[in-house]
């Protein structure tokens, strides 16, 4: 049984370098796509404010695993995960979201219902599209796997804490 705790012990530790490298990858590509558009207007200044924070909280909860703070970096971890499992176009918005590897099922309902997949390192996009009809939801494979990994890990921790 010790080595079973063991082996959740790694995988949160995996976790957390995850949490850590996608954060900084993000803030990263922010950078890189910003520069020319600093006199955007306040909603685009609201959203680089918004995907820098998340970022940010994703970093935060990969070094508390790291340092062993499990519960408080699997909370933290969890929200950072939530907010990338669903991505939308909708009523001229678009909320899109990946901190790390995504991998998600696509469906346009726009004309027809098609049905996709795609596939990339980091994503982020918060803005009034240009056409309001375009209706498209995205399911983040990645995230929700990981919500179920921290979920079991949180746990675990949980039940060996009140042994």
């Amino acid at each position: 049984k010790k080595a079973w705790m063991k082996n959740c012990y790694q995988r949160i530790e995996y976790l957390g370098y995850y949490e850590i490298i996608g954060g900084i990858f993000g803030i990263s590509l922010v950078f890189l796509s910003v520069y020319d558009k600093l006199n955007s207007d306040g909603f685009f200044i609201f959203s680089l404010l918004l995907f820098v924070t998340l970022c940010g909280i994703s970093i935060y909860s990969g070094i508390l695993l790291i340092q062993k703070k499990y519960l408080k970096g699997l909370n933290l971890s969890f929200l950072a995960q939530a907010t990338q499992v669903i991505s939308f176009v909708l009523f001229g918005y678009i909320f899109d979201f990946a901190i790390g590897i995504y991998f998600r099922i696509t469906t346009e309902l726009t004309n027809d219902t098609i049905v996709g997949l795609d596939f990339g390192f980091a994503n982020w996009n918060l803005s009034r599209s240009a056409n309001p009809d375009i209706i498209e939801l995205n399911i983040n494979v990645v995230a929700i796997i990981l919500l179920l990994l921290i979920a079991k890990s949180a746990n675990q921790i949980k039940a060996e804490l009140n042994k």
